[in-house]
């Protein structure tokens, strides 16, 4: 018969199930938010059931706004005034992605096989993907396994928005201020690009 440690941490170490306690990482939030000079919230959903951290660094004349909750994954989002038709979309390549690839039109491709490799990128400015996704943003992306990228117009003229799903759990305070260093160099190289301005 299993003794009550082996037991606890089998149950520990086994699926979440979906759920994630992130109660544990608003020491890590508010740290960066303090030395960022940005904004730490936590908000709970009705019946205060889950927590949701949410954090606003600014950065030029935009905010990075990052958010993690107990059943959802850490995500950025940017929101630009866009100076130019631009999409732009990357996520994990999986082996239906692979055989598609052999049937359709070619998708963007940075130049690194490595990343290449690892992620679908379709745009409709093929030419600028090299540009934005600049060695050392594509680089990050692959140490840190995120999951995808979007750059989509928004609802109204000229806006557009940023969306970017990084993994299931938020990491450590390196990774996180590592990946908003990223997202600073993704928004300069929207400005050298005449995507953003």
């Amino acid at each position: 018969m299993e003794n009550d440690e082996k037991k606890t941490k089998r149950i520990i170490t086994g699926p979440s199930l979906g759920y994630a306690d992130i109660y544990s990482k608003r020491e890590m939030w508010k740290e960066i938010a303090d030395e960022l000079k940005g904004e730490f919230k936590v908000v709970m959903t009705s019946g205060n059931v889950l927590e949701i951290h949410k954090i606003s660094i600014p950065y030029k004349k935009w905010t990075i706004e990052i958010s993690v909750s107990d059943t959802r994954p850490m995500k950025f989002h940017i929101s630009f005034q866009s100076y130019q038709d631009f999409q732009l979309t990357i996520y994990w390549e999986d082996f239906l992605d692979r055989i598609w690839k052999k049937f359709r039109k070619p998708e963007a491709e940075t130049g690194w096989n490595e990343f290449d490799k690892r992620y679908l990128v379709k745009s409709n400015k093929p030419v600028l993907v090299k540009e934005i996704m600049s060695f050392e943003i594509r680089k990050v992306f692959l140490e840190y396994n995120v999951y995808s990228l979007s750059i989509q117009p928004g609802k109204n003229k000229n806006a557009a928005e940023l969306i970017s799903v990084i993994q299931r759990n938020p990491g450590n305070k390196v990774m996180v201020l590592k990946l908003i260093d990223i997202f600073k160099l993704l928004i300069d190289n929207l400005i050298k690009s005449g995507i953003i301005e």
